[in-house]
């Protein structure tokens, strides 16, 4: 079991502290007026609580959406999505496989011809977020490209994010386009302690309800629990588990998410700093789900 701090935590304040230096925005008012691009992914979680005017909030909140998109599709342009090769026979469609179709028997029939075609790779996976009061309005915005990516690479994700309590954003089975996916993740208020092991039994679940033979589930965290059981028996109820551990100066950490690999029989990833994390997961599906 985790411990305990010996005094009850100090309930956080939740309402999120002024950027330095910069002016609040109006409440209602032109969307013209108001940031756009990346910076308006970043300051979408100070934002929305400010803008009062729906059609303004709307317009701003769709400006994050679509940066978060972009940059996501920056990241993967060139990269494939990841296969798997099937073995057939003839007359099935495919590539001849020459040599397998030598090692039959002789003589030959046409259904000795032995093929091989991709296929896109299927799994059923959930991504689960560490989303707690410590996570600002950029690591909220680079959290959901990384979730983004993992959505343009993987047809079929469920997402979970955790605070005190865990969410469910997207459900195992759930069809949606991948902006209302990075819309979800955004409108997440980040706020309470940090509760990995009920995220995680929140993502098992959904796991459950997967339709799939290969199931797996990811979770990005900095790996400080301050509230919850231990993780790492949750962890050990994944098919498997893999863990992205966000930073580098919480050394019990560290050693939690690698625990939790562990007890998952996943690998651990590690993101130096939430700039990093959206490389870092773009690198994991290429090497977890790669044919």
């Amino acid at each position: 079991m985790l411990a305990r701090p010996a005094t009850a935590p100090r309930e956080p304040d939740a309402t999120p502290a002024p950027v330095h230096g910069a002016a609040a925005p109006p409440a209602t008012g032109s969307a013209e007026a108001l940031p756009s691009g990346w910076q308006a992914a970043t300051a979408w979680r100070r934002l929305q609580g400010q803008l009062r005017d729906p059609p303004v909030r709307q317009a701003v909140r769709e400006r994050a959406v679509q940066a978060v998109v972009e940059r996501a599709q920056a990241l993967v342009r060139h990269a494939a999505r990841p296969m798997r090769v099937v073995e057939a026979g003839w007359p099935e469609a495919g590539d001849l496989d020459l040599e397998a179709t030598l090692e039959r028997p002789r003589p030959w029939a046409p259904e000795d011809l032995r093929l091989v075609r991709r296929v896109p790779r299927e799994a059923d996976v959930v991504a689960v977020l560490d989303m707690s009061l410590s996570m600002t309005g950029e690591k909220i915005a680079l959290v959901a490209v990384a979730t983004a990516i993992l959505r343009m690479k993987l047809e079929h994700v469920a997402v979970v994010a955790f605070d005190t309590v865990p969410h469910v954003l997207v459900r195992a089975g759930e069809v949606l386009p991948i902006r209302e996916v990075v819309r979800r993740v955004l409108e997440v208020p980040a706020q309470g302690y940090t509760n990995i092991e009920g995220g995680l039994v929140a993502g098992r679940e959904q796991l459950r309800r997967g339709r799939r033979r290969e199931r797996v589930g990811l979770c990005f965290t900095d790996g400080v629990a301050n509230v919850g059981a231990d993780p790492t028996r949750a962890a050990f109820t994944f098919p498997r588990l893999h863990l992205v551990h966000v930073g580098d100066h919480h050394p019990q950490g560290a050693r939690a998410c690698l625990a939790m690999a562990r007890a998952g029989r996943g690998r651990l990833y590690r993101a130096r700093a939430y700039q990093d994390l959206p490389d870092v997961v773009r690198r994991a599906v290429r090497e977890l789900f790669r044919s």
